[in-house]
């Protein structure tokens, strides 16, 4: 329904068939219809201040779910018109203009989709045959690969830590910092463990022989 007295609520003039462009004014519907307000620049006499609530399309909307993505206020909008009625307005999707530009810049192979939000944040797929992946980057620079080209995964932290998957199945920790595990009980089951710098322990409890090439003798050694 228009919101201006520039026309009545039920709209009786002029069919609107086709795409119009509007400007988002608000995203807070009162009545929680999954509409947002937009203003008609080119509607009405010079100064006119014609708005009105548009149903916002959606690729998944059902009862209590779907995908959420409302356009900012101020954002160009197309929005179309059921059965060109002025008063039943459907926002069907947002576009760049000189003002609001693309996140990234295309390329012939057109391989990337990538989702961007307000702070940073990217979600990109690469379609490249030869090397596929998807990465998902955070403001401060966190980072997640999945990498299929590579057969690698890797989650990196923003300073330098990470944890990598390899494709030969060996996985990688590195900390910049002390790496801390806390559990009930960790049980580690491998035929060698190497450990290239000195070990401090509490309690040590062997159920079998403790092999060194070096032995010092001291109080609690076995002779």
């Amino acid at each position: 329904m228009l919101d201006s007295a520039a026309h009545p609520p039920h709209w009786t003039g002029s069919s609107f068939f086709g795409l119009y462009p509007a400007l988002v004014t608000d995203i807070v519907d009162p009545d929680r219809l999954g509409r947002v307000q937009v203003r008609f620049p080119w509607l009405g006499d010079t100064g006119a201040d014609v708005r009105s609530w548009a149903t916002l399309l959606s690729p998944y909307a059902d009862d209590d779910q779907g995908f959420v993505a409302l356009p900012a206020v101020g954002t160009q909008v197309v929005v179309g018109f059921e059965a060109g009625d002025l008063g039943r307005p459907y926002v069907v999707g947002s576009c760049w203009n000189g003002r609001e530009m693309m996140p990234v810049t295309p390329t012939r192979p057109n391989d990337k989709r990538v989702l961007k939000s307000r702070t940073g944040a990217v979600l990109e797929f690469d379609d490249n045959a030869a090397a596929p992946k998807v990465t998902l980057v955070s403001r401060d620079g966190h980072r997640v690969v999945l990498d299929d080209g590579g057969r690698s995964l890797q989650v990196t932290h923003s300073d330098g830590s990470t944890v990598t998957f390899t494709p030969s199945g060996q996985i990688s920790l590195r900390a910049n910092a002390t790496v801390e595990v806390t559990a009930a009980a960790l049980n580690v089951h491998a035929p060698t463990a190497v450990f290239d710098g000195m070990i401090s322990c509490t309690n040590v409890v062997t159920s079998v022989a403790v092999v060194s090439p070096s032995y010092s003798p001291g109080a609690g050694n076995v002779w």
